[in-house]
């Protein structure tokens, strides 16, 4: 017992110490990238936020979280980024790290001022991660929660609006770890009845400037779970973000989903017997800096 109390919490500082390490990779790439005549700029971030949450749902679970990216892009529009942040075995089973890797292009579209188009591929990697490590350890067979996404979206001056699809299984999702009553027992009937390839999400997002260095942020989305029942929700967070000297910056919003009952009282993947809602309303504090 006293050995499985430990593993988490040291896989804890071992991500939260490879996430250290990319952002000084990351601050040194930038730094030589001023100097680079490639037509390649190089641009980063650091976020200390008290909650990681994702298309409304919390990743952490009330806890902080240490998020770093850095990405490269060509002037021709290219584009190719990482991205960091540690997460919660209570809900991504045997990790806690995630790792994103991106590439695209982006491109202005000719005839409107500030009309462009964003085209890529994400992959999220999870080192760890797999459901056969959930509960304990003999509940669900092994399925990671590796994800491969397509994307496409387009801007229009502070406006975005994406759209994604999964090329692979949605987070690991399968008729086995999250068919019908294995979520929660306040919607028994809700879960995934066939493959989760080819689940879909919408997402519109504002960031606009209101002056003194203050600028509004909105966004609202919608998730869908192919072959999914009762699992699908929709999202929304509103806040406002002040720049500070130094490139630092700091933040407040407010997040909110339409909360499926099968979200709600969902057993910990730990197998400790606590019971957790990733999609409760929460309120989002952080502070980042650029670079």
């Amino acid at each position: 017992m006293e050995i499985k109390n430990t593993l988490p919490r040291t896989k804890g500082i071992r991500a939260l110490m490879l996430i250290g390490l990319a952002f000084q990779f990351s601050a040194a790439v930038a730094a030589d990238a001023n100097e680079s005549p490639s037509g390649i700029t190089v641009s980063g971030s650091a976020t200390l936020a008290n909650d990681y949450i994702w298309r409304g749902l919390t990743q952490t679970f009330g806890k902080p979280a240490l998020q770093v990216g850095v990405e490269m892009q060509h002037e021709s529009g290219a584009y190719l980024g990482a991205w960091g942040s540690n997460v919660t075995e209570r809900w991504i089973p045997g990790a806690n790290l995630e790792l994103d890797v991106y590439g695209g292009f982006r491109t202005p579209l000719p005839g409107v001022e500030g009309l462009g188009l964003d085209l890529g591929l994400i992959y999220v990697y999870y080192p760890g991660g797999d459901y056969a490590d959930a509960l304990d350890g003999n509940t669900f067979t092994g399925s990671s929660p590796n994800t491969l996404e397509a994307y496409v979206g387009a801007t229009y001056k502070s406006v975005s609006l994406k759209y994604g699809r999964t090329l692979s299984k949605f987070y690991g999702w399968n008729e086995n770890n999250s068919g019908p009553g294995v979520f929660s027992a306040t919607a028994p009937s809700a879960g995934v009845t066939g493959s989760t390839r080819g689940s879909q999400y919408v997402e519109l997002t504002v960031n606009q400037d209101i002056g003194d260095g203050w600028a509004a942020n909105g966004q609202i989305g919608h998730q869908w779970i192919a072959h999914g029942k009762g699992l699908d929700w929709s999202y929304y967070r509103i806040g406002v973000t002040k720049s500070l000297p130094s490139n630092w910056s700091v933040g407040i919003a407010y997040s909110r989903t339409t909360e499926p009952k099968a979200f709600e009282n969902y057993a910990s993947l730990t197998g400790n017997g606590d019971t957790v809602d990733a999609a409760r309303p929460r309120l989002l504090v952080s502070v980042s800096r650029q670079f």
